[in-house]
Formats: structure tokens, sequence, C-alpha cells
């Protein structure tokens, strides 16, 4: 018997439009980060972990990131972060809330 050739996947070649916006959007984080737009930015070598988690979103929410090119759970992170920080800037520290 013969074996079998096994047929692999071929990889379809990107279009031109799908790797030009992957690149604008790569370069507008970049620039956005060294203009300082993050003050709390990470490194690129020291990101935090990630974990995958089901979120139920109003419809509108999402196509509105979606509508802004591609990176939108990036986009969303980022905002949902600045949130946390600022919401952890405006807890009172432990030591502060028992003097009165």
């Amino acid at each position: 018997m013969t074996a079998k050739a096994k047929k692999t996947k071929r990889k379809k070649p990107q279009s031109r439009g799908r790797r030009i916006a992957r690149l604008h959007g790569s370069v507008e984080d970049d620039l956005f980060w060294l203009a300082g737009g993050e003050a709390e930015a990470e490194p690129r070598w020291n990101r935090p972990r990630k974990q995958q988690v089901s979120l139920r979103v109003d419809c509108e929410v999402v196509d509105w990131f979606k509508s802004k090119g591609p990176g939108y759970q990036t986009r969303i992170n980022r905002i949902l972060r600045r949130v946390m920080m600022e919401g952890k800037k405006r807890e009172l520290p432990h030591s502060s809330q028992n003097r009165a």
C-alpha cells in the first residue's frame, strides 16, 4: 500500500488593505504610547498576563469600538485599565481612613 500524502492548509495571502490597516493600527498605538497617551503604559516586554473572559456588552458599544478599526479588544482593555487606575487613585489609603 502506498501512503497518502498529507493535505496541508495553504495560507491565504493577506489582502493589501488588511496589512495596511494592521500596520496603521500598530503605528497609531506606538505613537500614542510615545506621546504619553497612557501614563501607566507597560513596555512591550513587560505586558501583564491576559485572561480570556466572556463578557456581555451592548451591541452599540461593540459596534462603535469595531468601527474604529482593528484592535477593538485592546482599546476596550486600555479604557478599562484607565478606569481601574483612576479608581485606585481615588481610594483612600487605609492609614488615613483611621485618622479623624
